[in-house]
């Protein structure tokens, strides 16, 4: 497959010109339009009718992405208009394609390309945008160069949009599986999120905390420790969550929290959604 996509490419990026991106985009569409569509139920329908999702392979979309990263790292100002033309106006499959070549592009120039991908994310459509564009563009030089860019990330969470306080979070929960060190930080920027009101930041800041545990477990005990119960309700779910959605090798850490987790269910001032998600948490860690 990638030797094919490889040979298609070739003469696409040889007649590509910056000034009409279209026609380069219009190619690269036509590429992975040749290969067969998987199940998108993870997409909700009216998500769909957003943008094209056509459901091609994520591994065919990536593979053209990185035959396009080689030639983009290395002419940066040149593919802007491209990568911007897949993610503004070829749905699903442009966004995930487009997002490769900018974590290339992002390395190369990140003065340049930082503040574009926090600009594209304010119109993502679904989860998978946002998390794309966190793993695949934003977080190569984060990880690269934690020192310098994850403070970065702070604007991040304090920004407006819920998509962008999504990928800042996710980008720095997933940093500590490379570079455990930094754990504690990004514990702590998981924390300033904590008790955000938003669905689809509750959930990456339960993945955030979890993808910790590869950095330390016993931070991430600390701060469980810490939070559970919460002094906001606001920050149940996402508590629980990070329990019942826990690494069955990881669990047995965390057996510690389940006298804390059924005092917490005592609670006569908890929701009954909430007592669900508090009793959930506490079957999970009885399993432990």
């Amino acid at each position: 497959m990638n030797e094919d996509i490889a040979a298609q490419l070739e003469p696409i990026l040889a007649t590509y010109d910056p000034n009409s991106p279209t026609k380069t985009a219009d190619a690269l569409r036509d590429l992975w339009l040749q290969f067969k569509p998987k199940s998108i139920a993870g997409i909700k329908a009216e998500l769909r009718q957003q943008q094209e999702t056509v459901g091609i392979p994520i591994p065919v979309l990536k593979t053209i992405g990185k035959g396009l990263s080689k030639a983009a790292r290395k002419r940066v100002g040149d593919f802007i208009p491209l990568t911007r033309s897949l993610w503004d106006e070829y749905g699903r499959e442009g966004r995930v394609v487009g997002l490769i070549p900018l974590g290339a592009m992002e390395q190369a120039a990140p003065q340049k390309i930082v503040p574009l991908l926090k600009e594209m994310c304010r119109t993502c459509i679904t989860w998978e945008d946002a998390d794309r564009l966190a793993m695949d563009a934003l977080e190569p030089i984060v990880r690269k160069k934690p020192e310098t860019w994850l403070s970065a990330m702070e604007a991040w969470l304090t920004d407006d949009d819920k998509w962008v306080r999504r990928a800042g979070v996710t980008v720095a929960g997933r940093l500590p599986m490379k570079r455990p060190e930094y754990t504690q930080q990004c514990l702590e920027m998981a924390e300033r999120l904590l008790f955000d009101a938003e669905v689809e930041v509750k959930k990456a800041v339960s993945f955030a905390i979890r993808l910790c545990c590869r950095g330390s477990i016993d931070l991430v005990r600390e701060f469980l420790e810490r939070h559970v119960p919460p002094q906001d309700p606001t920050a149940t779910w996402a508590l629980c969550d990070v329990i019942r959605s826990m690494t069955p090798g990881f669990l047995p850490e965390f057996k510690a929290l389940l006298p804390r987790c059924e005092k917490w269910a005592a609670d006569p001032s908890l929701s009954a959604k909430d007592r669900r998600s508090v009793e959930s948490a506490i079957q999970k860690l009885q399993t432990a």
